[in-house]
């Protein structure tokens, strides 16, 4: 499972610099009322409705609904579990799945973000479970106590949930941003033959992943977070496919979508770009996707 920082020692001395940094500004501002304002406008959550379609979907899940949630980061903002459970509660889905990044702060201890999370599962309504993988700011240390209230961690392996005859593949792999190994490839290859969904925390695996897999769950970009109108983000934050940084899309037969996130990154602001869980529902029929009931192009 996770390994050593991918990539050159000294971008990661940096980047813990500049987080550190971050994190001490955003404990000076905490107070004041320019921050509780950015906080509670960045906790106002859409609800995204996704319907897709695939003309190779088992019968016994035509109608399937995943709740998608990802970068809950639920250390940075104190309300962002309550109103997490306030957007999820009353959505029927038959299964959650949670895309990494449940924290913010990587040195905060586990137990009260736990609890938080704890809070937000209280509330949702999936007999089939929930599904997690680790994010970049996640760790091996989360993994026992994510499954002690009940989320099945995936480490760079597939599961199969079966209705009669039909089965649903799903292939976790950890975050391949920070923590990146050719395990996470491996999990890829050895997904199971028929109809498989990836869950992975970026969408920088896309590319492999498309030869097994017809549906690609992802986060980590926050679309941008702080955007200019029409949600034109500054940057993708990613070090591969940075043309699938938000939103829906397609990478050869496989559909994938970027979700914008729950929570906010260090900086506890969103503009133009509200946090949002997503509700996929999956149809079996000619390839086709509406969001939020309009019709929408997969490229």
């Amino acid at each position: 499972m996770e390994a050593h920082p991918s990539g050159k020692r000294w971008r990661g001395r940096l980047r813990s610099q500049l987080y550190g940094a971050a994190w001490r500004m955003h404990h000076v501002l905490r107070p004041t009322r320019t921050f509780k304002r950015g906080a509670e406008r960045a906790l106002q959550l859409d609800l995204t409705e996704l319907t897709l379609a695939f003309d190779d979907l088992p019968a016994a899940f035509d109608g399937y609904r995943i709740l998608h949630l990802t970068d809950l980061h639920l250390d940075n903002i104190d309300d962002t579990a309550v109103e997490t459970a306030a957007r999820v509660a009353g959505i029927d889905c038959d299964l959650c799945v949670i895309t990494g990044d449940i924290r913010d702060n990587i040195h905060a201890p586990l137990h009260p973000l736990i609890e938080r999370l704890d809070h937000v599962l209280s509330y949702l309504r999936a007999p089939d479970g929930v599904l997690g993988v680790l994010g970049n700011h996640d760790g091996w240390a989360m993994v026992a106590p994510l499954e002690r209230i009940g989320v099945h961690v995936l480490l760079n392996e597939a599961l199969t949930l079966s209705r009669g005859a039909d089965d649903l593949h799903v292939t976790g792999l950890d975050d391949v941003h920070r923590f990146h190994t050719e395990e996470a490839h491996a999990a890829l290859d050895r997904a199971p033959e028929g109809f498989c969904i990836a869950l992975v925390h970026s969408p920088e695996v896309a590319g492999l992943a498309a030869e097994r897999h017809r549906l690609y769950l992802t986060g980590h970009t926050h679309g941008g977070q702080l955007c200019l109108p029409g949600q034109r983000s500054f940057s993708s934050g990613l070090k591969r496919h940075r043309d699938l940084g938000k939103g829906l899309w397609r990478h050869g037969r496989m559909v994938g979508y970027t979700s914008r996130g729950i929570g906010a990154c260090i900086i506890p602001f969103r503009s133009y770009c509200p946090g949002e869980v997503v509700l996929v529902t999956l149809r079996r029929g000619a390839d086709h996707a509406a969001l939020n009931g309009t019709e929408a192009a997969l490229g």
